[in-house]
């Protein structure tokens, strides 16, 4: 039984460091996990630049900024979602976009001064 559980638990080890090879995804499988693993990474910066601009925002524009963030997300929820089916490469790419957006606006805040009408 031991000898079972410890070839079980290597070949259970063994995929994973498979898995994790994204530059060399094998499978179907492989390209889901990579691109999940990618798309978390891109909504943790996603979170990390939002709240960064949000620290150079008068309360007046937190508030702007929070009703565009949030009719992004039920517009990016809309275009990547079909029935019951989430298109995580759709969801990458439009994340992808708004960390641009709100990097852009963070640079503006630094350099020009936060713009109220540039946060809709």
């Amino acid at each position: 039984m031991k000898k079972l559980v410890l070839i079980l638990s290597s070949i259970l080890c063994s995929g994973f460091v498979f898995a994790d090879n994204c530059e060399n995804a094998r499978n179907t499988y492989d390209d889901v996990y990579c691109t999940n693993k990618i798309y978390a990474s891109v909504d943790t910066e996603l979170n990390k630049n939002y709240q960064a601009l949000r620290g150079k925002l008068s309360d007046k524009q937190k508030n702007i900024l929070k009703k565009s963030q949030l009719a992004w997300i039920h517009q990016r929820d809309a275009e990547c979602t079909a029935d019951t089916t989430i298109d995580v490469q759709c969801r990458l790419s439009t994340t992808q976009e708004r960390n641009n957006w709100l990097r852009e606006r963070l640079r503006e805040c630094q350099t020009i001064g936060c713009k109220t009408k540039a946060l809709n």
